[in-house]
């Protein structure tokens, strides 16, 4: 490796050459630099050549007038030199660096004056640099484009020249061999040498003017300069941020690429969308094409994401809700991945992909008639729906969004939660049997989750799929309360009855739950694990462990248990991860019943107050009848804990009182069909990434992969194996086991034959499988 500073350098001691046989060594090389084109850099050059320097007398920087330089050439050890020139010795020769003194000035008597006077017998005894007399000085250009310099092919024009000498103190660190494999170096090849990132710099001056200005130093300053003239067209001067702005909204030549680099990390840049908004052509062309990007300027996307929501908020009263959402998902998901939706600015754009993928599912849903057969499909396939409600309400942040998605999902939602729950009412009852016990052996510990209804056990699931986690459903005890159902999870064998209200009692007649339910627990030899505390036991024996923060969250926020649930399901797999970690051979986590969240605040239907045992035997979703009254033409099923007890559910999704939004107790899917996930550590050998579904709406492909931990990007090809012929992504999962990917519509219009692509963050292909865009007919 030969830098460009050592280059100098040798061709410095190169000119100090003499015959031995003829003449004596020379008292120095005298550089003359008329135009101190060289002079930003000597400095540095003197690190590697001992360099005199004509001038006013400064020590430090190894410069002084004609009489002292001829003074430090009699005696060197006289004068104190600074520690970084260059030790001198025959094999590095004095160099005396003359900035804007001719050659001829020196030699010619006849033009000396009184300053160089002293400098005539030097010139005499020394060597030149370059050695003929005539040849022009060395310039940095024609040194470093010279042959007989360093040889490299560097453009003569004026903009390059000027670029040389802008980057010159960083060109001298610079590889000789590695710049001749750049090519051709014109003054935009340069400038990269200063500012490693023009694109960045350029966005970051577009952001804060004054700000990247001042972090800059000169040279790199004049690089971004010269950048923003040869590169993008305009003058940072003269033309200001708001010319750029219009220019990055519009995308052409160059600045294609500067919006790639500011969709990549929007957040970055902060004043940006301020900037875009003011650069927007406000006046609509008469002729000629539209905007080729509407996207690019944030006022678009509000008046977007405002027409979506008008469009929400009106889904009711139109004759094909479902069919409705899915035209506006087909127009609006495309901004799922703009640069507004990475900055929080489109909630809605990616609310109608959840509503759509909703619609379309609760179209394609049929339920059976019998109980077994609802059970399994819902514990398959059915609970997605009610996680893509909630995933929807999570999406909306703001009251005017929240409002807008609730009134969407009560069009779409609500209708089949409630038509779900009847046909689910009509199958269970006579048939639904509650389930009560948990068998477990020593080395398990049963983590109780409060209203770990199925699709956020699935969630748990994903997050534990580096584990062995299985998930399968059990019916809950009814009526769908804590009170009843916490006991029937319990690994504990004692004999319970019914007791007053919905509380499952003991044998003395006392409510399993709290104390009595941890002195049952220790009455088996199951320790009680504090959550809070993150106890962890023995692991040779069994265990419980409990929260209840789901419930409490859902009673207490409605639908904002949305924007918390995620953070609260972590804590349970971080509970669980730690109980594996101590030594625990299995963890089962358990729940006690789901729950309903609709869109809307749930239908009133009267129940008389005179058929029910009083208002603590009372819920908005379920009741305890007396023995004697007559029995309401709503669901009834016996009590688990006493058969002889009816408890009367709420019809369809409806609760006896009004306003009810979170709610269970009463008899449907989400309630009543509740998950037991039971996790080991499984075998350590990652296993392979695998394609598990595969799923179309409209034109966005939603991929479901395990082990959802494996780092991936997803594409739709219609080649496999072939990177050109992807139609959709690069995408990156949107969570643990997912990707969604957006196909172009012209490149893979619905129909056409693809394969989807799972790769490694290097472009290895590690899963394939072929599909249908827009999926099969």
């Amino acid at each position: 490796m030969t830098l460009v500073r050592a280059a100098i350098a040798s061709a410095l001691r190169d000119a100090a050459a003499f015959n031995a046989g003829v003449s004596s060594a020379p008292a120095a090389v005298l550089w003359a630099d008329p135009e101190r084109s060289w002079e930003p850099v000597i400095r540095s050059l003197q690190e590697a050549v001992p360099i005199l320097v004509l001038g006013e007398y400064d020590p430090a920087a190894v410069r002084g007038p004609a009489l002292w330089l001829r003074a430090v050439l009699a005696s060197p050890g006289s004068v104190e030199l600074p520690t970084h020139l260059a030790e001198q010795d025959e094999r590095n020769p004095w160099v005396i660096y003359l900035p804007g003194v001719s050659r001829r000035s020196v030699i010619e008597a006849i033009a000396l004056e009184g300053s160089l006077a002293p400098l005539a017998d030097v010139a005499i005894r020394s060597n030149w640099w370059p050695s003929a007399f005539g040849q022009r000085p060395w310039t940095p250009h024609s040194f470093l484009a010279s042959k007989q310099g360093a040889g490299l092919d560097i453009a003569s024009d004026s903009p390059t020249k000027a670029a040389l000498a802008q980057v010159l103190d960083k060109f001298l660190f610079e590889d000789i061999d590695d710049l001749n494999r750049m090519g051709r170096l014109d003054s935009s090849r340069l400038h990269t040498l200063v500012l490693d990132d023009a694109i960045r710099a350029l966005l970051e001056w577009m952001n804060d003017p004054a700000a990247l200005k001042a972090s800059l130093n000169r040279a790199q300053w004049h690089a971004l300069r010269a950048s923003c003239k040869s590169i993008y067209g305009f003058s940072l001067d003269e033309d200001g941020p708001l010319t750029a702005a219009r220019k990055l909204g519009d995308r052409t030549g160059e600045w294609g690429a500067v919006w790639q680099r500011f969709a990549e990390n929007p957040s970055r840049y902060p004043n940006l969308p301020a900037l875009l908004d003011q650069a927007r052509p406000s006046v609509v062309p008469l002729f000629g094409d539209a905007d080729p990007h509407p996207d690019s300027w944030p006022s678009w996307n509000c008046d977007q994401e405002d027409e979506l929501r008008s469009a929400l908020e009106a889904l009711g009263a139109h004759p094909d809700p479902r069919g409705r959402v899915e035209e506006l998902a087909a127009t609006h998901t495309s901004r799922e991945d703009s640069v507004w939706a990475a900055l929080g600015l489109a909630p809605l754009a990616r609310a109608a992909g959840h509503l759509a993928e909703l619609a379309d599912r609760v179209g394609a849903a049929s339920m059976a008639t019998d109980l077994r057969s609802q059970v399994a499909w819902y514990s398959d396939e059915g609970h997605v729906i009610d996680d893509l409600a909630l995933r929807a309400i999570a999406t909306a942040r703001t009251a005017r969004d929240r409002s807008a998605v609730a009134h969407a999902l009560g069009a779409i939602y609500d209708p089949w939660v409630d038509q779900s729950a009847r046909e689910f009412q009509k199958a269970a009852v006579g048939a639904y049997r509650g389930y009560t016990g948990l068998d477990v052996a020593a080395g398990t510990c049963v983590v109780y989750v409060d209203a770990l209804r199925y699709d956020l056990a699935a969630r748990v699931a994903r997050r534990l799929s580096e584990l062995a986690a299985v998930v399968e459903p059990r019916q809950a005890a009814f009526p769908s309360v804590t009170p009843t159902g916490q006991p029937a999870v319990a690994p504990i064998e004692i004999s319970m009855t019914g007791g007053a209200a919905f509380d499952a009692a003991d044998n003395q007649g006392r409510s399993v739950k709290g104390a009595v339910l941890r002195s049952a627990l220790a009455g088996a030899e199951v320790q009680f694990l504090d959550w809070d505390t993150a106890q962890l036991g023995d692991p040779d024996g069994m265990a419980w462990t409990q929260t209840n923060m789901i419930d409490s969250l859902g009673h207490s926020h409605g639908h904002q248990m949305a924007d918390l649930i995620d953070h609260h399901l972590d804590l349970v797999v971080e509970r669980v991860r730690a109980l594996l970690d101590a030594g625990w051979g299995k963890v089962v986590v358990v729940t006690d019943h789901g729950f309903l969240l609709p869109g809307q605040a749930a239908q009133k239907v009267s129940l008389s107050m005179q058929i029910t045992e009083g208002d603590a035997a009372r819920k908005p979703r379920v009741a305890r009848l007396k023995a004697a009254a007559a029995r309401p033409d709503f669901p009834i099923l016996p009590w688990t804990w006493d058969p002889s007890v009816d408890m009367v559910s709420a019809p369809g999704a409806a609760a006896f009182e009004s306003g009810c939004l979170y709610e269970h107790g009463g008899l449907s899917l989400q309630e009543c069909v509740i998950p037991v996930i039971t996790v080991t550590l499984g075998d350590s050998t990652a296993a392979p990434a695998q394609i598990e579904a595969v799923r179309w709406t409209g034109q966005r492909c939603h991929i479901d992969y395990r082990p959802a931990e494996t780092e991936v990007v997803a594409e739709i090809r219609l080649r496999p194996a072939d990177a050109s012929s992807a139609v959709g992504g690069p995408k990156s999962p949107t969570e643990p086991g997912e990707v969604k990917v957006l196909v172009d519509e012209e490149r893979g219009p619905a129909g056409v034959n693809a394969w989807v692509v799972l790769l490694d963050l290097n472009g290895g292909v590690l899963a394939q499988a072929q599909t249908t865009v827009g999926g099969d007919e």
